[in-house]
């Protein structure tokens, strides 16, 4: 059993933060999800199997038991009453989210913190030295051994081949090289054991995480740049990276502290590197809980008599990665963002700026402000647990109708970006409650022994150090609740709490052989439908990205055959099924399409994409209005952003207009407050409001959708049949139009006099959001030798025509003549990138080259 239990946490604590496919599942991450929590599992039945066999169950006793049951007992309960304080529908979803929930609460949570403390508990007191040089030799080693797999690595495989996406032969005799120099290091099965092992495959991908950030990829033949230039190593996302270096940073500079002689260079080296990939992440959440983490190392007892023992040492470390902080340089991966690690800090300063919007911070915002609502519909026990990300989209519909600002910040997110507001939303005041008395007693209690002269009670201080800096990480981020940096901060705090505990009594639950017997069974048939579950899981996301691949390449019948063998292996997953319905509604199998899209919304309820979809098969496809009806609005509700849910919901109104034109009035309000510039959306209201003989209204209708475009024939028409019913005098943008021909009649004519001039400003005026109007506007007035005066107006029809070529070169000459050199060489570059052989552009950059030497 021990070496199985060995060769488990060799998988968790250096397969699953390394192990990385880019091209087999579309979710990075998966593979290390699922062999982590395989691990975990089989790792506390080996643990359960061992106490079973002693008659005894080993349960050690820690201060964070209560708390820990707390907050068990809060999410069930909040889970309890949101699963029935919500509507019937919702009720298959919020099934499937709370089962991800309490997956998670005991696999990545509850069983890595009680694993270490047991681990802790049953290593011999004092027993913490390790074979530091056979660590460098492993690590030295075995990332050799990777620089040899560019060579090695297998051609790419076809989609549905995934074995030959999975399988590397050479890629496998390193793995088996890594796990068996691993496995000999930590053959003890200590704690101290696989905390250096978490450090090893903490520096083993930060090296890596640096050389991406230099642009250096040499396990992948494409450079990997999701996230803008950000670092993300072997981790997918850099959020979780930097949280994962924050949990060990701590823990590196206090042994650091404790080592001696060449040691001391050993730990120093794995210290600076986990700073430099922090700064790689640029995450600047995790650079503050790294900054809180180390200011923490200062209240250790013995840290402090080392700093004050040997001063020098700390010295150049900390000097010299306060150097790396202040000049560590812009990434070499990214053309377009690009800031180094100070430039990164100092762009703070962009949120201070009232007149632009910060969007991480401002997105946060939006995030935070619709966590407060969904707590506050039930302060006592929130939205539910496990119900965030179904029931958030819910929440922020309304805020984007209201608060115009944050509307391009629009998101769908998993989780609320703040601890605090994360407990609140979800499991209210109770959650809060127990969030506090959980953190409370765990500082409390690791306090107490900072001042320890045992020879554990360094962990206390680094431990403790590394959790607190992960929490404060997470009031900006999200990375306690995904599986890798989750995994290393449970385990973590569970080695904390134990050594608090080491003195005392191991608490044990004896049970006869018939409560073995029992106990066995019920443990053996869970440990088995876990482990089914990620096998399942596993399966259904290799060919659920086949399936999205060979969509993508237009093979319907390919992607088809490979989501329908994703959706038998399930669990239901709202991606992979809403690709389904999408590929069965290319194929033409519409009723199919249906019936997958509506278990995408059993899995998950809040995707307005998958609501539309719906409506569309249902109107279009199926002849089901009246259902189409209800899912469209729902779709809107929840994203009222959307154009295609306002026409096509509109449209279905207009087909019967006497029996719906109060909720088409209502959706084509709700769409010209969005989108004011829509001549469409104003040009069906004019039409509803005519038939109510509510003119004055139809006609404001009409005149704005004119305005917009004037060449919108059917807006005129119907414009001038309403005065004509209505007996009214002509509209003024009647006359703009009338003005705006009159205009075009003159140019074309090559008339650039005064008088033209004043026509065109007249009908600019008439006619404020017509683009065509501004632009003979600028273009006269630059022809007259009046640029500065052109700019406004060509602004205006730019932005009502972006990327319009000869909008965008006029603009550009006008500025050019007013001084604006660098406004002037952006459009020209603007026009080149869509149009590389555009003269005009390139002689307009050759004329004031001079000007930027």
């Amino acid at each position: 059993m021990k070496r199985a239990q060995i060769f488990l946490y060799v998988l968790c604590f250096l397969v699953a933060p390394l192990i990385f496919f880019t091209n087999l599942t579309r979710n990075p991450y998966i593979t290390q999800i699922v062999i982590l929590n395989m691990a975990l599992l089989f790792a506390a039945g080996l643990t359960a199997a061992r106490g079973a066999a002693e008659g005894v169950l080993p349960w050690p006793r820690t201060p964070m038991d209560a708390p820990m049951a707390g907050l068990i007992l809060a999410s069930i309960l909040s889970t309890i009453i949101g699963y029935y304080g919500h509507a019937a529908f919702y009720r298959p979803a919020m099934i499937s989210q709370a089962a991800t929930a309490y997956l998670f609460l005991g696999t990545n949570v509850i069983i890595p913190f009680f694993l270490s403390a047991v681990l802790f508990q049953s290593t011999r007191p004092g027993d913490t030295e390790v074979e530091i040089w056979g660590w460098v030799a492993v690590i030295l080693l075995w990332s050799a051994l990777w620089l040899g797999f560019p060579a090695m690595r297998p051609p790419d495989a076809p989609a549905t081949d995934i074995w030959g996406q999975f399988w590397s032969g050479y890629g496998a005799l390193i793995w088996a090289a890594g796990v068996a120099g691993a496995f000999w290091l930590c053959r003890k099965n200590r704690w101290i054991d696989y905390l250096h092992l978490a450090l090893a495959a903490g520096f083993i991908a930060s090296i890596y995480g640096i050389f991406q950030y230099f642009n250096m990829e040499f396990i992948w033949p494409y450079t990997l740049n999701p996230y803008g230039g950000r670092s993300v190593s072997t981790f997918g996302n850099p959020n979780f990276l930097s949280s994962f270096n924050v949990v060990l940073l701590p823990i590196a500079v206090m042994l650091y502290a404790r080592a001696d002689g060449a040691k001391r260079a050993v730990y120093a080296t794995v210290a600076l590197a986990l700073e430099a990939a922090l700064l790689c992440s640029l995450t600047r959440s995790s650079w503050l809980g790294a900054a809180v983490a180390l200011s923490i190392l200062l209240l250790s007892r013995e840290f402090r008599q080392a700093v004050s023992k040997d001063p020098r040492p700390f010295g150049f470390l900390f000097g010299l990665a306060a150097m790396m902080a202040v000049f560590w340089p812009e990434s070499a991966i990214s053309t377009g963002y690009r800031l180094s690690a100070v430039g990164r800090f100092l762009e703070l300063g962009r949120a201070l700026d009232k007149h632009k919007i910060y969007s991480p911070l401002y997105q946060r915002a939006l995030i935070w402000i619709c966590a407060w609502f969904m707590g506050k519909q039930n302060p006592l026990t929130g939205q539910g647990f496990g119900f965030f990300e179904l029931f958030y989209p819910f929440y922020q519909g309304p805020i984007l109708i209201s608060v115009h600002f944050l509307r391009g910040l629009r998101t769908h997110a998993n989780n609320a970006h703040d601890e605090i507001m994360e407990y609140w939303s979800q499991i209210g005041i109770l959650g809060v409650g127990v969030l506090f008395w959980m953190w409370t007693t765990f500082f409390r209690a690791a306090r107490t022994h900072f001042e320890s002269k045992r020879r554990e009670s360094w962990i206390f201080a680094a431990g403790a150090a590394g959790i607190a800096g992960m929490l404060i990480d997470n009031l900006l981020n999200v990375s306690l609740h995904f599986a890798v940096p989750a995994f290393l901060f449970w385990w973590v705090a569970g080695l904390v709490m134990a050594a608090s505990t080491a003195a005392e009594r191991p608490r044990t639950i004896p049970f006869g052989a018939a409560w073995k017997r029992a106990l066995g069974a019920v443990a053996a048939a869970a440990l088995f439908a876990t482990s089914w579950y990620w096998v399942k899981t596993w399966n259904r996301e290799v060919r659920y990205f086949a399936g999205f691949k060979l969509d993508r390449l237009n093979d319907s019948a390919g992607a088809v055959a490979q989501l329908e063998r994703a959706r038998s292996w399930g669990p239901r997953e709202v991606n992979m099924l809403y690709e389904l319905g999408n590929a069965y509604d290319k194929a033409q199998r519409y009723g199919a399409a249906r019936q997958a899209y509506l278990e995408a919304l059993w899995s998950n309820a809040g995707y307005d994409e998958i609501y539309y979809n719906i409506g569309a098969v249902d109107s279009s496809r199926l002849g089901k209005d009246d259902e189409a009806f209800k899912f469209l609005r729902a779709s809107l509700f929840i994203n009222p952003l959307s154009q295609p849910a306002y026409s096509l919901l509109s449209d279905l109104y207009l087909r019967d207009p006497a029996h719906h034109w109060n909720d088409a009035v209502s959706v084509l309000r709700q769409a010209v407050s969005i989108y004011p510039l829509s001549p469409d959306y104003w040009n069906n209201l004019g039409y509803l409001y005519t038939l109510h003989k509510q003119y004055g209204q139809a006609e404001d209708a009409y005149s704005q959708a004119l305005a917009i475009n004037p060449d919108l024939q059917i807006a005129r028409h119907n414009l001038s049949a309403l005065v004509r019913q209505a007996r009214q005098p002509e509209p003024a943008v009647l006359k703009g139009l009338d003005m705006l021909n009159e205009l075009k009649r003159r140019i074309a004519a090559r008339n650039m006099s005064d008088q033209t001039v004043a026509l065109a400003q007249k009908t600019a005026e008439l006619l404020p959001h017509a683009a065509d109007a501004k632009f003979l506007l600028g273009t006269l007035l630059l022809a007259r030798g009046r640029p500065q005066e052109a700019i406004a107006p060509l602004e205006d029809a730019l932005q009502a025509a972006p990327g319009n070529e000869t909008v965008s070169l006029n603009l550009a000459e006008a500025y050019r003549e007013a001084g604006r050199l660098g406004d002037a060489a952006n459009l020209w570059r603007g026009v080149l990138s869509r149009d590389p052989g555009n003269q005009v552009a390139q002689r307009g950059l050759e004329s004031i080259q001079g000007a930027f030497k």
